[in-house]
């Protein structure tokens, strides 16, 4: 992943490169490439390329036009071809920054819904005076920026922003939502740096800014087939898509192998498509984590099924959550301007990096969003409050009585339900205080409501249907959890996830949901689909349990070092919580009485020994070690989907 990262002075000033330079410090050890930057009266951008992809080369910094427009990108834009036609630009020569400002000249700041791809980009148009900074639907790079004074700076990492000695003031905002465990959507933990939201632009003008989407999690568009099997089809080619697009010729992928369907199915497809081109042909490099001390959650015998399909052994590292110190990382990691980090962790990323590096990897492929996007979660609510909500009763109760036949539930039941459902789509949205930890203190519980009336309102309007809506808030969910919003410390890989593709995602979210989950049978369309090509073992397994067991146990054995790190706390200190009701908790919760708020809780300890790391004397930057790649796993497993709905 490159790195991008600007400034914009006020009227009447002027950017200076030593300004960029400076700025590059901060992320240099993540630079594989160089560094470039480019200057144009008050706009200065800047390009540590991270070259990933055979036409990411064609990339040499920042590039302008004859118009004096400016933009720096990072990313990839797979409609590059008939983005060029309709432009008439050649296709193997036009890098994607020319076609993104020839699609700028052609159709304003419209041109951000016309790109499909994974990117972020920052456009300075002259003309009008305006800076765009724009994420991709899904999100897949970061971008964050911040408006001091009439400069605005953005960088693609949160690193940029402390080159210089500045104040260290929390986000309340932030600060509610994370200990709360509610989304967190364009907050971070620091005073006045938001984060460009996925699927949204900001047109950044003098004296406003405003922030758009580009793209539409609630759909209304509608897919219907006459055949289960056309639908099948449609799914295989846009999955195939997909993966292609995500494992072309460029620099070494690495493939993350859970035993899971998902990961599984990326894997499996990318064989697939290598060898239908060539037989020989060499096969992705995979990486499993497994615990055999979790009996929920020991994925070996699943992931070597998939090993000996393909004929080739991967990477396997052995994690447990038993080992979870809660301690403070040493100096090496560096600051830490996001929490989650703890000694334990980085003490994992180490051997991780210890594991993979010696191959140079730059990339990962993921498969986080397919349980939300493919039916995962198997509950007819949706489908059925479809049937109400458009009047079908006939064939409401016809589905409802299946439904009810395999679940062996009341139809009464099952039938109030869906219009309890269907009625929490549909009323104001509002944050239920109810799922709020009760050691919150009451100013943060008002600033929580407070972010989560905004952060509640999806995009859905009244005529949207209920699976739409809900569609839409497990998209949500799914951005909050995305683990490149969660950058190792030594040094970073560029996530690929396609199961987020956008017109994989399009599609999945038009077609009717009884093509994704049927009675006693998730993922229909997807064990479908791809027979033949996954392991049946690995389509036929049950839904992957949770892990609860490994930190339970992890609580219940530094029990006394946690209640001794709230006795004094920083987070009690501010304010922020109640220190003698979490205590009270951590007692329920390692008693296995109360388990409602574990992921509350291992935020709360996140956030305490964060600010204790902060108002330490930790350097900024770890030197960076010998090689390319590290990646941290499961980081971020303790964001709670808060919209994992009927996705």
């Amino acid at each position: 992943m490159s790195i991008i990262f600007g400034i914009r002075k006020p009227l009447g000033a002027s950017a200076r490169e030593e300004e960029l330079l400076h700025l590059a410090n901060a992320t240099e050890r993540y630079a594989l490439d160089g560094v470039t930057v480019q200057v144009e009266g008050r706009v200065g951008m800047g390009f540590q390329p991270c070259h990933t992809h055979l036409r990411s080369e064609l990339e040499s910094g920042p590039a302008s036009d004859a118009q004096g427009n400016l933009l720096v990108v990072d990313g990839r834009i797979d409609n590059y071809r008939d983005l060029c036609r309709e432009l008439e630009l050649d296709e193997v020569y036009t890098a994607d920054s020319q076609l993104i400002l020839a699609a700028y000249r052609q159709w304003d700041e419209a041109c951000f819904s016309r790109f499909v791809g994974d990117w972020a980009l920052a456009l300075w148009s002259t003309r009008d005076q305006v800076l765009y900074l724009a994420r991709d639907h899904a999100g897949a790079r970061t971008l964050y920026f911040e408006n001091k004074k009439g400069t605005l700076r953005w960088s693609t990492y949160l690193d940029s922003f402390f080159t210089d000695p500045r104040s260290l003031d929390v986000d309340q905002d932030y600060v509610a939502c994370y200990l709360a465990a509610q989304p967190l959507r364009d907050l971070t933990p620091h005073n006045g740096i938001r984060a460009i939201l996925p699927a949204h632009y900001v047109a950044a003008r003098e004296r406003t800014l405003h922030q758009k989407p580009h793209w539409q999690w609630v759909s209304k568009a509608k897919t219907r087939y006459q055949s289960d099997q056309d639908y099948e089809d449609h799914f295989f080619e846009l999955f195939r898509q997909s993966v292609e697009r995500r494992t072309g010729p460029g620099t070494p992928i690495l493939a993350q192998l859970s035993g899971g369907m998902d990961s599984s199915s990326i894997v499996c497809m990318s064989d697939h498509i290598r060898r239908s081109q060539n037989q020989s042909t060499e096969l992705l490099d995979t990486i499993s984590f497994y615990d055999d001390a979790e009996p929920n959650w020991n994925e070996k015998p699943y992931f070597s099924t998939v090993e000996a399909k393909r004929g080739k052994a991967g990477t396997h590292v052995r994690v447990s959550s038993l080992q979870q110190t809660f301690e403070l990382p040493g100096a090496e990691a560096g600051m830490q301007l996001l929490p989650g980090l703890d000694h334990s962790r980085f003490e994992r990323e180490k051997g991780i990096y210890e594991a993979t590096s010696h191959q140079g990897y730059r990339s990962i492929l993921s498969g986080i969003g397919g349980d939300e996007v493919l039916g995962g979660i198997p509950t007819p609510l949706p489908e059925l409050a479809d049937h109400l909500v458009s009047g079908e009763l006939g064939r409401l109760l016809e589905r409802t009585t299946r439904w009810c036949l395999i679940d062996r539930s009341p139809l009464l039941h099952t039938l109030y339900a869906t219009a309890n459902y269907a009625f929490s789509l549909y009323r104001s949205p509002q944050l239920d205080q109810e799922s709020v930890p009760p050691w919150i203190q009451d100013p943060l519980r008002r600033a929580c409501r407070s972010a989560g009336r905004e952060q509640f309102r999806s995009g859905h309007d009244r005529t949207s249907s209920p699976t739409a809506i809900a569609n839409g808030l497990a998209w949500w969910s799914i951005m909050e959890t995305l683990p490149h919003i969660f950058p190792a410390s030594l040094t970073r890989l560029e996530y690929r996830y396609p199961f987020l593709d956008k017109q994989l995602v399009d599609y999945l979210f038009s077609i009717p949901r009884e093509q994704l989950v049927r009675p006693g049978r998730r993922r229909s369309l997807m064990r479908r689909a791809l027979a033949g090509i996954v392991p049946t073992e690995i389509l036929e397994r049950r839904r992957k349990a949770y892990l609860i067991r490994g930190p339970l146990s992890a609580l219940r054995g530094t029990q006394s070092k946690i209640s001794s790190l709230f006795d004094s706390s920083h987070i009690g200190d501010r304010g922020f919580v109640f220190v003698p009701k979490l205590q009270a908790s951590l007692e329920e919760i390692a008693a296995g009485r109360d388990l409602r708020w574990v992921h509350a809780l291992m935020r709360a300890i996140a956030f305490e020994l964060w600010l204790q790391g902060r108002d330490g004397t930790h350097p900024l930057s770890p030197a960076r070690p010998t090689g390319l790649s590290t990646f941290a796993p499961e980081q971020g497993a303790d964001k709670i989907r808060m919209f994992r709905v009927a996705g």
